[in-house]
């Protein structure tokens, strides 16, 4: 089975344009988009890698320094954490060709299914992005 096929079983079509490295799309209607600053989705990566909820990451890309995952829709609730992007259905969404391999916009991850599991990764995603706040905020003054 082709990424193509994939993609557009899942609600996502992304035809093939020569010459053209970016598409916007319409997010929908049966996948909506999580985006990530790039720090937060390597350390989101990485502590999964590591851990029983590899499994729970699908299909990962990148553009513009933010990291976007698929998710089913209606995963919005409970929020994801600030500094993140929920894109839900209708929204618009700037992803990759299927052939880029640059390193402003690539596909990061196509191996398995094409959406991550919510339930798994909204509490790497939620934790991770506490730890940075609190490493990143300035001391309060004495």
């Amino acid at each position: 089975m082709t990424a193509a096929t994939l993609l557009s079983q899942n609600g996502l079509d992304l035809p093939t344009r020569p010459g053209l490295r970016l598409q916007t799309l319409t997010v929908g209607p049966d996948w909506e988009v999580l985006l990530m600053p790039e720090p937060l989705a390597q350390l989101v990566m990485a502590r999964l890698a590591r851990s029983a909820a590899a499994s729970a990451i699908g299909w990962i890309f990148t553009h513009a320094d933010r990291w976007g995952i698929f998710l089913p829709v209606e995963s919005g609730d409970p929020a994801w954490p600030h500094g993140t992007t929920y894109l839900g259905v209708g929204e618009s969404v700037t992803v990759p060709q299927l052939s880029a391999h640059d390193n402003a916009s690539r596909w990061i991850n196509r191996d398995g299914p094409l959406l991550s599991r919510p339930l798994l990764v909204h509490p790497i995603v939620t934790l991770i992005a506490a730890e940075m706040s609190r490493f990143t905020s300035p001391a309060p003054e004495s």
